[in-house]
């Protein structure tokens, strides 16, 4: 694949797209005290700073868009490091009168990842703090927890909130995605505990739902249908940072392995799913040894699993695949060559 390098940006972390007219631009974010920059233009070389380190906000996990609102989007701050991370905190970035303007959303110490889901009239927020304190990097032992909030569905008046908590007890709660099953929006969270499936409620008030889908430890977890059958293939990272990636799927309740990448990789970190080229795909990342980052589908022909290298030593912290009227791209965050990195065919 072709590679551009449209910015370094400090521990490139997070990553999105967001759309304002008929133009897609990309939005890039660093870890610790890195910014959080818009870019937009033919080649994206047209820059647009949200915050810089002066402002004191960085340390942006997440960010995500809002479907039915052009030009918003919410993003985390104050995740500076593992333990300094009290202080978290989501805004909402609103696109008015040509200006970005921000306000904050609520505050969640130890806020790690989070989305926001819009049902019908209802909007939630879903957030995941991967721990609640600590004294040392080893130090795990007061658990994260699973976090959520309806949010205001009028999002340009006041959307502050006090989120709730859904679920305590999650040991190095680190990962989460969006699926997509049966025509409903669920969230996936993955801890020391297993994996979990969050299904929000379609009425305001009532009660959500909360199934485990494994019960091993994964530090990251995304899910889609590669193989056309109906059902979810699971990409699973573990253990925490750790140095396996497999594929998984629900066989009569039963967790069955598919696929075990074979290349020794370390502290594997991106995980994301949805169609590049048409083709049903896992975008996976590690950020130690060899650092690949590469795409995995499901040959239909062949009926086996096959994976395409995107880039070896890249480091990805997180990517994403977006579709563009110029055709699909991979986004990757680049932390470890500090890259606001760009893939297309």
């Amino acid at each position: 694949m072709k590679k551009k390098i449209i910015d370094q940006i400090d521990k490139c972390y997070s990553v999105n797209a967001l759309q304002i007219g008929e133009e897609t631009q990309l939005m890039f974010a660093g870890e610790g005290d890195g910014s959080l920059s818009i870019y937009s233009g033919k080649e994206y070389e047209e820059k647009k700073v949200i915050w810089e380190e002066k402002d004191g906000l960085g340390g942006t996990m997440t960010i995500c868009t809002v479907e039915d609102k052009e030009g918003y989007f919410f993003a985390s701050t104050g995740f500076f490091t593992m333990i300094q991370s009290e202080n978290s905190a989501i805004y909402l970035i609103r696109y008015r009168d040509n200006t970005f303007e921000r306000v904050k959303v609520c505050d969640i110490p130890y806020l790690h990842r989070f989305d926001v889901v819009t049902l019908g009239n209802i909007r939630y927020l879903i957030a995941c703090t991967i721990h609640s304190g600590k004294t040392s990097p080893e130090d795990w032992s007061n658990p994260g927890k699973l976090l959520a909030a309806e949010l205001p569905f009028d999002l340009d008046g006041d959307v502050n909130v006090t989120p709730f908590v859904l679920k305590d007890g999650l040991v190095m709660n680190h990962g989460f995605n969006r699926i997509y099953e049966n025509g409903e929006t669920k969230v996936l969270i993955a801890a020391k505990n297993g994996v979990f499936k969050i299904t929000p409620p379609f009425e305001s008030g009532a009660e959500w739902e909360i199934e485990q889908v494994f019960d091993f430890p994964v530090s990251d977890v995304c899910a889609y249908d590669l193989d056309g059958d109906g059902c979810l293939e699971y990409g699973i990272l573990s253990p925490f940072h750790g140095d396996h990636f497999s594929v998984y799927k629900k066989v009569d309740g039963m967790a069955v392995k598919l696929y075990e990448h074979a290349k020794e990789l370390d502290f594997y970190h991106a995980v994301y799913a949805d169609t590049f080229e048409g083709q049903p795909s896992f975008i996976i990342g590690a950020r130690k040894k060899d650092m690949d980052l590469y795409r995995v589908f499901y040959n239909k022909e062949q009926q086996v699993y096959e994976t395409e290298l995107i880039e070896t030593g890249a480091g990805s912290s997180n990517a994403r695949i977006i579709h563009t009227k110029a055709g699909d791209m991979i986004l990757s965050a680049n932390r470890q060559k500090n890259e606001a990195a760009i893939y297309t065919r």
